[in-house]
């Protein structure tokens, strides 16, 4: 159980550490927009899974309000998504998109991989690390869409 506070602990100072360090000031707003965005799908999906017997996370921040994850379903995966969006490589090949989302889903998978097998944070039992990883893919790209779609410029002529 301390090995498994210590990497939730961890985590927090990882990303309280990197949050100032790789968000550009001038997109800020699009990072707190994108960041909002990603924890509103991640604890309606977490919710689904816990409530659904997909998964349970055995060791967790507020055992006695929730059965998910406080630390990787509203921070982790959220940073990491954000991140996704604001250096996605828009207008390069089709190569260097699908390798980009490649890197960020398999360091999401090997971090996933890594607490369900080592520690107790995480069990999958009626779900597995692959759908899991799917749909990380789809949260991270539904996120990308519509931070584009909100942020666009729009120029309104003829007044």
């Amino acid at each position: 159980m301390i090995v498994e506070r210590t990497i939730l602990i961890m985590v927090w100072v990882v990303c309280i550490v990197l949050i100032p360090i790789t968000i550009p000031k001038n997109r800020t707003r699009e990072a707190v927009l994108l960041f909002l965005s990603t924890q509103l799908i991640t604890w309606i999906l977490s919710l689904l899974y816990v409530e659904g017997k997909l998964l349970e996370y055995p060791i967790r921040e507020f055992p006695a309000a929730t059965g998910s994850n406080f630390t990787n379903n509203y921070l982790f995966f959220p940073f990491l998504s954000t991140l996704f969006s604001l250096y996605y490589p828009k207008q390069k090949s089709i190569y260097i998109e699908v390798l980009y989302q490649a890197g960020f889903i398999l360091f999401v998978g090997a971090y996933l991989a890594l607490i369900a097998t080592y520690t107790g944070t995480l069990h999958y039992i009626h779900f597995n690390l692959f759908i899991h990883m799917l749909m990380n893919v789809l949260v991270f790209n539904v996120i990308r869409t519509y931070g584009a779609w909100f942020f666009q410029k729009k120029t309104h002529r003829g007044r």
